[in-house]
């Protein structure tokens, strides 16, 4: 019975009442209450009498020690009301932390029979007929999230929460919904984070450099005889080449216009052509000869120019303009971006400069110009630009933000509201993660008009606009609540309510890639495809896939084994002292990064999590394998900087345990510390926190009994010696001394050191082990379970945002029975987790009388990131 119950919950949550159907209501409660009553029975006749025998004499009422009174768990009451502390006194009893060394001790036997009771008695209180998924608060984006959907918002890395606050912590993780408070000086920040964010993704074109240059008849510059007009117009003779110079600040597709025409209208339409300096073909005109006062040809070209300085040559010919498609389809000298002029490649800078028409030169008009001689007159060549959509200072967000440009006549702009429709649409359906109507784009909409026709450019009031979307409630904010009367009447009478289509895109998106769905996830969603169990993981591997999934590392991994500790630390001793010859640069990103990716590697390859033990490789950069010491392979494409796997580690480097990242986390700045070492082994690998030190325990330095020059295990032991520090020192000390080959720089200490010799230690039941890879292979032996519950529940109080509370372990052992037969598999830990009762549903917060459903809750633990 106790592996149906999981099965039971888990199976009709996920895929509604048909495993329910199996039995009737009264039939299943009845069991259940059977089950229960037998457990209680057992924990009475066995469990509680050894309880009794070995531990109440230290933690009674009248003598508690540590403050914990086991009398409590006494009664199934007793253990249902004292989840929390029923679940650690198991874990104490499991591990041998208890009782203390000098008390009477039980034997293997009773130490097996005395959990195993505790453990149905605890499993059976908390899973009912229907656990509960627990009440998620409202939450607001953290700053990894908010920085995560701002860039995935405007495909640009801006991170405005950097300058944000540090977010509370929560159950060890900062998007824990219970702490994501919301002051008036973060709701400052983010209106000044809204203001800089769209001064980056929106540039008014008219505020940047541009070229609006007319080169008229008397400024052009001409290698050959020339004269001038009565209005300006510089004739040239059939072989003449004008050319201009000018500026370009910025690259992009500019206009090059040349206003020009035959001298005499019996010439009828010619071919005149333009090239780049060394003669390459790049435009070819036609002009018509038109009467003299001014009414030229307007011929033009669009090229895409590069910053600097540009030079272009223009030359004339007699060529009838009717050949023009002829000689563009087939003669070789007339090849667009192909073709070569000669002559224009002879010309040699002293003859350009010779040429050029000195600044301030005025120019005698000639009122007798043969036009058989110079049968051919420019008045203008104008450059314009760059084109907006073109140049290419603007941000790379404005083309996407800017979909549609409002048209502007004179002073006004026209067409406002469309436009901004257009551009505001998937803006909004992308920040409020769901369908927006008509209705929702209003008000931003007429922000934009209203903007506009008070005088503000198009530009200046999108940027307004999208401001106020991005200090929404809808953006900033988690909220889920029931979308329907059929959900809404479930949490009226305090039933968990299963997550919109929508909602549940968030809670994937959120928990994979720490950011906003994408518009496959959103789609998706409004197919209701993420409710087929088979569609929803087909989601989930593709998003593993994705680079976004690097937040997975980088948020979850990175928080899971406390290694945001590392920062701030002083590495350069760290950098000096590894086995390269040449300087490496190692940071806490760097050590931090190198557990990160061993975690990535086994989410995506879906391999053991034992591995994160027992990895006989790793994953580094090459500053980081140089000081490890190891060959890294050569790949030219392969960036210095980026992590790739590297093979051979010394084995004495198993998995996380042998990463100097974590070995340095989990000593002090100057030497190790083997209490540390253990405690984070305990905590994150096993997954059971010791309980704080109790009052009046004296420190290891104030420990009186230690000689000056006692080593380090030496001063433990004489620290063990008081039985408030015994309990729980024997079984982390043991722990933190299996990682004594390492110094508190996580270098390999030489053979010969003593503290190296003497890495080792003994876990309850005899199991001794010698140095760290014994350690990582005996814990990855025998305490795999554990190991993979640590991931399992630190995934889970992840994807969703609260801690985890006594009636969710139903759901995490459903989720070990499922993939123990796979080996604990990383990626099916995280399939499992998303399958589960908490992930796919939620206890509506609505303020009703249903609102006071019994619930276990659990304060959470408050720090800073």
């Amino acid at each position: 019975m106790r592996n149906l119950l999981p099965y039971h919950c888990f199976a009709s949550a996920v895929f509604g009442s048909a495993v329910c159907m199996l039995l009737s209501l009264q039939s299943w409660s009845q069991a259940i209450a059977d089950v229960v009553d037998q457990s209680a029975k057992q924990w009475e006749q066995t469990g509680w009498p050894l309880l009794e025998t070995y531990c109440v004499d230290c933690h009674s009422p009248d003598y508690s020690e540590a403050e914990v009174d086991l009398t409590l768990l006494k009664t199934l009451e007793g253990v249902r009301e004292n989840g929390d502390l029923a679940t650690h006194v198991l874990g104490m009893i499991r591990f041998g932390a208890m009782p203390p060394e000098d008390a009477e001790l039980p034997t293997s036997d009773e130490r097996r029979e005395m959990a195993d009771r505790l453990d149905n008695l605890v499993f059976h209180s908390t899973c009912d007929l229907r656990p509960r998924p627990g009440k998620t608060t409202a939450r607001r984006l953290n700053r990894a999230e908010y920085n995560h959907a701002i860039r995935d918002l405007f495909g640009m890395d801006l991170r405005p929460a950097d300058r944000f606050p540090s977010d509370e912590v929560g159950g060890g993780f900062d998007n824990n919904a219970d702490v994501l408070s919301l002051s008036p000086m973060l709701m400052d920040k983010y209106l000044t984070a809204a203001e800089f964010v769209t001064s980056q993704i929106i540039v008014d074109p008219e505020t940047l450099p541009n070229v609006n240059q007319t080169f008229t008849g008397v400024t052009l510059n001409l290698i050959g005889d020339t004269r001038t007009g009565s209005f300006g117009q510089r004739y040239v003779q059939s072989d003449g080449v004008v050319w201009v110079e000018f500026d370009v600040p910025v690259g992009g597709q500019y206009s090059i216009e040349m206003i020009a025409s035959p001298s005499k209208a019996d010439y009828g339409k010619v071919l005149s052509t333009m090239h780049s300096p060394d003669g390459i073909l790049k435009a070819v005109f036609e002009h018509e000869s038109r009467d003299s006062s001014g009414s030229d040809d307007h011929e033009s070209t669009r090229l895409t120019l590069a910053p600097g300085k540009s030079r272009y040559f223009f030359r004339t010919t007699s060529i009838p303009a009717e050949k023009r498609e002829e000689l563009l389809k087939n003669d070789p000298h007339w090849q667009i971006n192909e073709s070569r002029f000669e002559p224009i490649t002879q010309l040699t800078q002293e003859a350009i400069e010779a040429s050029r028409l000195p600044a301030g030169t005025s120019l005698k008009p000639d009122r007798k110009i043969d036009e058989d001689e110079f049968p051919f007159r420019f008045r203008s060549i104008v450059v314009r630009g760059p084109s907006e959509s073109t140049r290419e200072d603007l941000p790379p967000a404005q083309r996407m933000v800017l979909r549609k440009m409002a048209s502007k006549r004179g002073d006004y702009f026209v067409n406002v509201a469309p436009s901004a429709k257009e551009c505001l649409k998937p803006i909004l359906t992308t920040a409020f993660r769901t369908p927006v109507t008509d209705e929702d784009l209003a008000p931003y909409v007429s922000v934009v008009e209203q903007m506009t026709e008070r005088g503000s450019t198009y530009h200046e009031a999108m940027r307004v606009a999208i401001s106020a979307v991005l200090v929404s409630p809808r953006f900033l904010f988690r909220v889920e609540v029931p979308e329907t009367d059929a959900d809404r009447k479930l949490a009226e009478s305090g039933q968990p309510v299963p997550l919109s289509s929508n909602q549940l895109a968030s809670r994937l998106s959120f928990f994979l890639w720490s950011s906003l769905p994408d518009d496959r996830l959103l789609k998706a969603a409004s197919n209701n495809e993420l409710k087929s169990p088979k569609k929803r993981i087909e989601h989930v591997r593709r998003m593993l896939s994705d680079p976004k999934a690097e937040s997975l590392g980088s948020e979850f991994a990175r928080q899971w084994f406390g290694l945001g500790g590392l920062s701030g630390r002083d590495f350069s001793e760290l950098n000096r002292s590894g086995r390269s010859e040449t300087p490496v640069e190692l940071s806490a990103e760097t050590l931090s990064r190198e557990t990160e990716a061993l975690f990535l590697h086994l989410l995506r390859d879906n391999r053991p999590v034992t591995e994160l033990l027992t990895a006989d490789y790793t994953f580094a950069n090459e500053d980081l394998t140089k000081w490890y010491g190891l060959d890294r392979p050569t790949d030219p494409k392969v960036p210095a900087d980026q992590f790739i796997q590297i093979n051979g580690v010394d084995p004495a480097r198993p998995g996380i345990l042998g990463h100097a990242g974590v070995l340095a986390l989990t000593s002090y700045p100057i030497r190790t510390s083997p209490v540390q070492r253990g405690k984070w082994i305990l905590e994150n690998v096993l997954g059971t926190p010791p309980p704080e030190a109790p009052p009046g325990v004296p420190g290891l330095e104030e420990t009186k009994t230690a000689s000056a020059d006692a080593t380090l295990r030496e001063q433990l032991e004489l620290h063990r010696a008081d039985p408030g520090c015994a309990s729980c020192h024997r079984v982390m000390d043991s722990l933190g001394f299996g990682l004594e080959e390492f110094d508190h720089l996580g270098r390999l200490r030489s053979s010969d050191n003593p503290a190296r010799r003497e890495a080792g230690g003994e876990l309850p039941g005899g199991r001794a082990f010698q140095g760290t890879r014994e350690l990582a292979t005996l814990i990855a032996d025998s305490e795999t379970r554990k190991l993979a519950e640590t991931a399992v529940r630190r995934m889970l109080a992840f994807a969703i945002g609260r801690e985890l509370r006594p009636s969710d372990r139903c759901f995490v052992e459903a989720i070990l029975d499922e993939t123990a037969k796979n080996q604990y598999r990383v990626r099916d830990l995280l399939e499992q987790v998303i399958e589960s009762p908490p992930f796919l549903n939620h206890q509506a917060e609505l303020p009703t009388p249903s609102d006071q459903v019994a619930d276990d809750t659990t304060p959470p633990t408050k720090g800073k990131s």
